[in-house]
């Protein structure tokens, strides 16, 4: 009589078995019969290869329509959805980015070292009073338009960071009610419902709720805290040093400001600048970097002192300064080789500079970019943004306009941009080959011929339209701004305020 083989012998005879198996999803053999007998497949091990793709299809397209009704359930019972997410019986199912990212917080592994650990009971109670407020914040879609599909951008992940300081909570949960039916006004109000004593937190703070995860973030929030306490924010650790008067006008910055542009216009203020030199700051390396503040802070006094200089020079000024003093100069020392040497002025400093000079040395370091050619060989690959056309007027009418935006993507077109109108994008040669941001440049063609207009620039990651400068420095018309907008909309783009 012949022995019937088992199915441990059967897979180390049948590679090509196990193969199928595992592509199921399967654990073994055994598994694998029991799944043929719930799917209506036969039992027998020795099939056809078609007969396996069947299978295989099958096992997929069951797999499909699960994801498809869970999905439909986050998406029509998200609050049933979160509450079973917080209990742990549900995680690897969840089908919603946002979702994704909530269970790997909940995780006790997957909190950052310097993050605290979100507590499931707190966040399921504040799950449930939201619910039974019927709050408008149990949505998954970006919170703050200028960050977009960053990590942390909605009000569940924002929620979950809230639960994981409920040591921090300064009246009970169960007192809270919506006063308005905006999302945005229940959230700033539960904010300082849970962690302000004295409600005088202003609006630009909430964004550290929704700007991730990173040790920034982390730190933003602690200082978040901190002041909502009743503390003065200057007992925080601060990148910059704050007087009383700054602390007093930090607390006073736009609520479109980010953080950093928010301790930037309390420092300018201050030290007696205006509003219309802090705003000008916005979307400048000063409110990107903190490093150096002994130099800057000079910068911003030398500012300061001079009223009357056109706001517009702002940008170009800092971008001179911080090439001159900071970024060391390329050296040949060789044919194909080169070094990098110091900056051009290591000890350069504001005493004794007049407006009038420091334009003039703006304009002519503007004119050596576009001479220079030693960083013509630089190409960097597309970042992924779609380019832009709109056709306006026609031929007919003699009106007809083509308006396009589209990338540019070598040092050489970098330069040849700063060459025509006359600024300095030829410095953002390593930035856009680093993949910091990508450079576009819009032009118009009509019947008279083809012009350039602005030049943009595009941080990467957050998506946003930061930079905005057309010849000489000009800023962007009405009509531009227009048509920027158009493209920010089919592109998925964030346009700064300050643009």
């Amino acid at each position: 009589m012949r022995k019937v083989k088992s199915s441990s012998e059967t897979e180390k005879s049948d590679p090509e078995l196990l193969e199928h198996v595992k592509s199921l999803g399967l654990k073994s053999v055994d598994d694998y019969q029991r799944w043929c007998d719930r799917n209506g497949f036969g039992r027998r091990l020795k099939k056809h290869w078609k007969q396996r793709c069947r299978e295989r299809y099958h096992a997929q397209e069951v797999i499909a329509k699960g994801r498809l009704g869970q999905k439909k359930r986050e998406k029509r019972k998200l609050n049933e959805v979160l509450l079973d997410v917080c209990s742990g019986h549900l995680e690897e199912d969840v089908t919603l980015p946002f979702l994704k990212r909530l269970c790997q917080i909940l995780r006790p592994n997957g909190q950052a070292k310097y993050e605290r650990q979100v507590d499931r009971k707190s966040l399921h109670k504040l799950l449930t009073r939201l619910h039974e407020c019927r709050a408008k914040l149990f949505d998954g879609s970006p919170v703050i338009e200028q960050l977009g599909q960053l990590p942390g951008n909605t009000y569940i992940e924002a929620l979950a960071l809230a639960a994981a300081h409920s040591p921090s909570w300064l009246r009970p949960l169960n007192e809270w009610k919506p006063r308005s039916h905006n999302a945005g006004r229940q959230f700033a109000s539960l904010l300082r419902h849970l962690f302000v004593k004295y409600d005088d937190v202003p609006s630009f703070f909430d964004k550290v709720w929704f700007s991730g995860r990173s040790k920034i973030a982390a730190e933003h929030r602690a200082w978040y805290l901190h002041v909502g306490k009743g503390q003065n924010i200057r007992h925080c650790q601060l990148p910059i040093p704050f007087t009383k008067k700054m602390a007093h006008w930090f607390m006073r910055a736009p609520n479109d400001a980010t953080i950093e542009q928010a301790l930037r216009w309390g420092q300018i203020l201050g030290l007696g600048g205006d509003e219309r030199l802090a705003r000008a700051t916005f979307g400048t390396r000063l409110t990107e970097s903190f490093g150096h503040d002994d130099f800057w802070s000079s910068v911003i006094r030398w500012f300061i002192a001079h009223p009357m200089l056109d706001r517009e020079h702002v940008g170009p000024i800092v971008d001179y300064l911080h090439n001159q003093r900071f970024v060391p100069e390329i050296v040949f020392v060789r044919p194909g080789h080169r070094e990098a040497a110091q900056p051009p002025q290591p000890d350069l400093s504001m005493k004794g500079r007049t407006p009038e000079g420091m334009v003039r040395r703006v304009n002519h370091w503007h004119r050596s970019l576009a001479d220079d050619n030693r960083h013509q060989v630089r190409q960097w690959a597309p970042h992924g943004i779609d380019g832009f056309e709109f056709i306006e007027g026609s031929e007919k009418g003699d009106n007809l306009k083509v308006w396009t935006i589209r990338e540019l993507l070598s040092s050489k077109s970098l330069m040849t941009e700063g060459r025509q109108l006359r600024h300095c994008v030829a410095t953002y040669v390593s930035s856009c080959a680093r993949g910091r941001c990508s450079i576009w440049t819009m032009e118009v063609e009509s019947l008279a011929g083809r012009s350039k207009l602005l030049t943009i620039e595009v941080l990467k990651g957050v998506q946003l339209i930061c930079q905005v400068r057309g010849k000489a420095n000009r800023l962007a018309n009405d009509k531009e701004k227009r048509i920027i907008r158009r493209w920010a909309d089919s592109a998925g783009l964030k346009l700064a305020n300050y643009v």
